[in-house]
């Protein structure tokens, strides 16, 4: 018999946490979406979507031009000088009993001066 069959206890362990992984993967239905004025000095906010497998925790990743943009990690983000004519993106990653799932939303247009 296969090493980390299912007939074997192993295998059956290994199943089990697959299958109660699958079950607890939060899924979304409904894209985030990135709301706001897009002038420079304006604050953007970002929605969580729309997750079945009830969530339990959301994290945030603005990115500029499709670059994470590091340390911006809340709902909301105050668009500064250096995001004059750049395009931004986010994404939502929802954990639900310690397994995640990320959605994107949509972009902006180009950032406008304020």
């Amino acid at each position: 018999m296969a090493r980390g069959s299912r007939q074997t206890y192993a295998g059956r362990r290994a199943a089990s946490r697959a299958a109660d992984a699958k079950a607890k993967l939060p899924v979304n239905s409904v894209a985030p979406a990135i709301t706001g004025t897009e002038t420079v000095g304006q604050t953007l906010s970002l929605s969580n979507g729309t997750w079945s497998n009830t969530p339990d925790a959301y994290a945030y990743i603005w990115k500029r031009d499709g670059v994470v943009n590091a340390g911006e990690t809340a709902a909301t983000y105050t668009l500064a000088a250096e995001d004059e004519g750049a395009v931004i993106s986010a994404s939502v990653v929802a954990t639900n009993s310690g397994v995640s799932a990320v959605a994107d939303s949509n972009s902006t247009g180009a950032i406008a001066a304020a």
